[in-house]
């Protein structure tokens, strides 16, 4: 399955420790799921490494060996490439287009006809099931690799 990862996931990623930092880094996850995120959330999460730093105490240094190896993770797409189900996004969120690329990458993979998932940790993203797309918060993800994996 491809899962969309949102902003607020990849932030708990900075966290020592994070259920989010094991599930990313877990080689056996490479098995199960591809891990996709828009190219701009790199710029979203680069705008917050000083609040990242200083909420999950990382120094710079160790801040940008992270965040320069997610891209070994996690694959980046540009905006170019699902642009054409931005629209349809929009309209799905309306009131939160914060959220608009993911949903749009996740359309955009599931009109590839790909099984597709989004790892997001908002309850309102619920919503984007009603067009096939499953969201998975992270307690959902672990239950579903448990589940694969026995």
């Amino acid at each position: 399955m491809k899962l969309v990862v949102d902003a607020n996931v990849l932030f708990s990623f900075f966290k020592k420790g994070s259920t989010t930092r094991e599930l990313i880094l877990d080689p056996e996850l490479k098995y199960d799921l591809d891990l996709f995120t828009p190219k701009y959330v790199l710029e979203e999460v680069g705008k917050h490494k000083d609040e990242i730093c200083s909420k999950f105490r990382l120094s710079p240094q160790d801040f940008d060996i992270m965040f320069f190896s997610l891209p070994l993770f996690i694959k980046i797409v540009p905006k170019d490439l699902f642009e054409g189900s931005l629209s349809m996004a929009e309209k799905i969120l309306s009131s939160h287009l914060k959220d608009v690329p993911y949903v749009a990458l996740s359309l955009f993979f599931k009109s590839k006809g790909h099984e597709i998932g989004l790892w997001s940790n908002e309850k309102r993203l619920k919503k984007i099931e009603k067009y096939g797309i499953k969201a998975f918060s992270t307690s959902d993800l672990i239950s579903l690799l448990a589940e694969t994996r026995t």
